[in-house]
């Protein structure tokens, strides 16, 4: 049952999870990899985290046990060269690092997690994660038993409210489709306005959105993903949106789980049951 258990337990692997595979050490560059790892029982393969950033769930690994080895977008080089791990874990956010990353050890690109089709992908990156690592038995009923825990707790929901996602990035607030609200728990984004102000760099696209505007969409929850506290640059004045926006309801989610942690088997089911507590 994959309920937001304290990650000390999950830590514990027993003798016979081990019996069929090389117990490899892992410089995990990727929380989402460390959290659905550490949910399948391999825990003990874990030699490296970058911790200044690590989410409040996974702080059992902010200790002296694990080597700090950098950031999700900057490795330690020497301090991993010293580590010297079997096996290195990496998100997209360090791709362009993953030829210089096989000179240490063999690196494994975890994949992301899209908007239009979490589901499937968490899937995916389950199953591929447990085979590397050895943990196939796990994979099929840890994601039976959240995908059940994540049907009950939508079924909380009453009515079918409108959500609207906002990402806060130095003081911005930008429109997001989230994979998480609008796909994988299936709730409703308000209308842009017309006069929504969408801008372009390169190939990606995103539309800014100012409190008026959000106010004129009157969605039933503003749900805030607070990028800039995430990465330790200023806070969302949550207080002084609040006031702007009146009678509507403002709630920001644990800015690391969001922005740093999404796509993990724990951490799908604490940002599920965050919105759904702010809905209640």
């Amino acid at each position: 049952m994959l309920k937001p258990l304290a990650i000390a337990s999950l830590l514990a692997v027993t003798a016979q999870a081990w019996a069929d595979t090389d117990a490899q050490r892992i410089a995990a560059l990727d929380y989402s990899a460390l959290d659905t790892l550490t949910a399948l029982g391999q825990g003990e393969r874990i030699a490296g985290v970058p911790q200044s950033s690590l989410p409040e769930y996974l702080s059992a690994y902010a200790t002296q046990e694990y080597a700090d080895v950098g950031s999700l977008k900057s490795p330690e080089y020497e301090v991993l060269d010293q580590l010297a791990p079997d096996s290195i874990i990496i998100s997209g956010r360090l791709s362009g690092e993953k030829q210089k990353l096989e000179e240490i050890a063999p690196t494994w690109l975890n994949g992301g997690v899209e908007a239009d089709d979490y589901w499937s992908r968490l899937e995916a990156n389950t199953h591929a994660l447990a085979t590397e690592y050895g943990a196939d038995e796990q994979a099929g009923p840890a994601l039976d038993s959240l995908h059940a825990d994540i049907d009950d707790a939508v079924a909380r929901v009453e009515g079918t409210p409108e959500v609207l996602v906002v990402l806060h990035n130095d003081g911005k607030l930008v429109y997001r489709e989230d994979a998480i609200v609008n796909d994988l728990m299936g709730l409703a984004s308000p209308n842009l306005p017309e006069d929504a102000d969408t801008q372009t760099r390169g190939e990606r696209s995103f539309t800014l959105l100012t409190p008026a505007q959000i106010s004129a969409m009157a969605p039933d929850l503003v749900w805030v993903i607070d990028r800039s506290a995430a990465i330790g640059q200023p806070e969302l004045d949550l207080e002084a949106l609040q006031t702007e926006l009146g009678d509507l309801s403002v709630v920001k989610g644990s800015p690391k789980l969001w922005y740093l942690a999404s796509g993990g088997l724990e951490s799908t089911l604490l940002q599920v049951n965050e919105v759904v507590s702010a809905l209640q």
